[in-house]
């Protein structure tokens, strides 16, 4: 699978603050060598208030699709907790930025094969409630820190076309989750139990 990495650069090709006016351009890399695949201009400085910047903002998450790393000069303010959220990896990188992919893909591809090596516990189960509705537990995930993450575990099911309503007990509410539902205009409640845990249900009823 091709891999890709975005930067947020200047007119002239060089990372910097996503407060500045940019651009986001995404580098992908098939048979050996980096190319440019697609990009979209950057303007979170001209956000009238911090509701329009989060916004603005999914339009980048959105716009990263596979994408899942990105670099800049710096990364601060609602642009880091968004990306945060949304589980992209950052990266600070002054200068031009086609020089440090292929040490950013080396590390990260690294750091995923440790993360996968760590992992000792099994996925939970998810049960079938008919009709496209279904149920999981991801408590032990979230208290056993044994390498599995939530996102490796929901993520792949939530974006099933055949589940229509989904209910996820956890510890607490995994923070990209939310953003995801909030991208996918998905329906989503929280209630707690009487354990204190945190009974998340989302219905699928955005694209």
């Amino acid at each position: 699978m091709a891999k890709e990495i975005g930067a947020f650069v200047n007119e002239n090709g060089v990372t910097t603050l996503l407060l500045q006016p940019c651009f986001l351009q995404v580098y992908r890399k098939q048979q050996g060598r980096w190319c440019k695949e697609r990009k979209m201009a950057v303007n979170l400085g001209e956000a009238r208030g911090l509701a329009e910047m989060r916004s603005r903002m999914r339009d980048v998450i959105e716009f990263l699709a596979s994408c899942d790393t990105v670099m800049a000069e710096a990364f601060q303010g609602v642009a880091l907790h968004e990306l945060e959220k949304a589980d992209v990896g950052m990266w600070e990188v002054a200068g031009q930025p086609e020089p440090s992919l292929d040490s950013i893909l080396a590390e990260e591809e690294a750091a995923a094969l440790e993360k996968e090596s760590s992992v000792k516990m099994p996925f939970p189960v998810l049960e079938s409630r008919g009709d496209g509705r279904f149920f999981i537990s991801i408590v032990n995930v979230q208290k056993s820190g044994g390498g599995l993450t939530s996102k490796q575990v929901l993520l792949p099911i939530i974006r099933r076309g055949a589940v229509k309503e989904i209910e996820i007990l956890c510890a607490h509410i995994p923070p990209w989750l939310e953003a995801e539902a909030i991208r996918r205009d998905w329906s989503y409640k929280t209630t707690k139990t009487q354990e204190q845990q945190i009974c998340i249900t989302i219905t699928m009823t955005g694209p």
